[in-house]
């Protein structure tokens, strides 16, 4: 491939479980984003309903309006908002009405202006649970999203050609914690999955861990060898949720290789839960992804520190990050009573939202609900 410098997609993947964000703090990332080259925004909050438990519903009144504004305010900032459906828990792939439900649903969407829509498997069994989608894709979970994403596109109206199509497998990591949670996937899960997506249909993938330390081009073309898809990272810095929920990921981004753009379409950050600590460290995953090769993390870090803080701060906050827990947080502010004000403020540990952690250092991946019946 020839070299770039930058990735064609930019932003943010709000994919968390736990309390949503404000929609008032969403705005403000849109205007903090957009200087900073962001141009991408995927909607996407595991704890709102209509994207995934009631995702076959429509919003209601007050939740749509809500959304209308905000799909205007990234309009505004020349952000694309992309809409995600959540879709594969208890699906029966077989039934083609789901498919006309989804679309139906998506229009809305599109006659608000949304032009990209993202169809999201992750964090579901890996294998199939209805009987009859097993006997039709032959026990192949991968065959069966990759056909399903087929019939949306088929069935899709002839005037949504300029229409953009994502998908997050559930295999979207090689990271063993995923089969310890969900189970053992099929073999050649990717190159199955291949076979049967449309082309050109860009495909998530996390890197070599759910949440990972590093990402190299080598791993990064690895995979998209075998997706023969263009790939969106979804990288799960600088969240904080599920097992993560009390620790505060707010050092700037390290491990990315900045060649990454040689074989990535987009790249995509899910963010801290904490609305205003999440600008410190997001301003450095815009700086790399803006322009990787350029990227320099202590200086984009003490650059945005300064911005929103002051240079005053920046002792305050260099001990802070080291520090990595909420409690810590704590005990830390009680000791400098001179720490910035923002901090008090804003070293807030989000609620419980009732989700056991997983005995792994930095692992996100929730455990898997009792296996729902079948549906038709």
């Amino acid at each position: 491939m020839n070299a770039v410098k930058t990735f064609h997609r930019r932003g943010i993947v709000e994919g968390f479980f736990g309390p949503l964000w404000s929609m008032a703090h969403r705005r403000r990332l849109f205007a903090f984003g957009a200087t900073r080259g962001m141009n991408t925004y995927l909607y996407a909050p595991k704890d709102d309903p209509y994207h995934r438990k009631l995702w076959r519903q429509p919003y209601p009144k007050t939740q749509w309006r809500e959304l209308l504004r905000l799909i205007r305010a990234a309009q505004k900032q020349q952000i694309d908002f992309v809409y995600g459906f959540h879709p594969g828990e208890g699906l029966y792939f077989g039934d083609d009405r789901v498919v006309r439900i989804l679309l139906r649903k998506a229009r809305r969407f599109y006659d608000a202006g949304v032009r990209t829509f993202a169809v999201l498997f992750d964090d579901i069994p890996s294998r199939l649970n209805d009987p009859r989608d097993r006997r039709a894709f032959k026990n192949s979970l991968a065959r069966a999203e990759g056909t399903w994403m087929t019939k949306i596109i088929a069935a899709q109206p002839a005037s949504w050609s300029a229409v953009e199509w994502w998908i997050c497998p559930s295999y979207y990591s090689e990271d063993v914690l995923l089969e310890r949670v969900f189970g053992q996937f099929e073999p050649e899960f990717l190159e199955t999955l291949a076979q049967y997506l449309p082309p050109n249909i860009p495909c998530f993938w996390t890197g070599p861990s759910v949440v990972s330390k590093s990402i190299t081009l080598a791993h990064v073309r690895r995979i998209a060898k075998k997706m023969k898809r263009p790939l969106l990272l979804w990288d799960n810095y600088p969240v904080n949720d599920l097992s993560m929920r009390d620790e505060l990921h707010i050092r700037p981004l390290t491990g990315r290789d900045p060649r990454l753009p040689e074989c990535a379409y987009g790249y995509l950050n899910n963010p801290l839960l904490q609305e205003q600590l999440s600008f410190l460290p997001l301003a450095t995953c815009f700086d790399y992804a803006h322009a990787p090769a350029k990227y320099r993390a202590e200086s984009s870090w003490t650059k945005i520190v300064r911005q929103r803080f002051g240079a005053e701060a920046l002792p305050h906050w260099r001990s802070l990050r080291n520090y990595g827990s909420i409690e810590s947080v704590k005990n830390f502010r009680d000791k400098c009573p001179n720490a910035n004000a923002d901090l008090q403020r804003n070293c807030q540990s989000p609620p419980h939202y009732g989700r056991a952690p997983i005995d792994r250092n930095h692992a996100r991946v929730p455990r898997p609900l009792a296996q729902p019946g079948r549906r038709s």
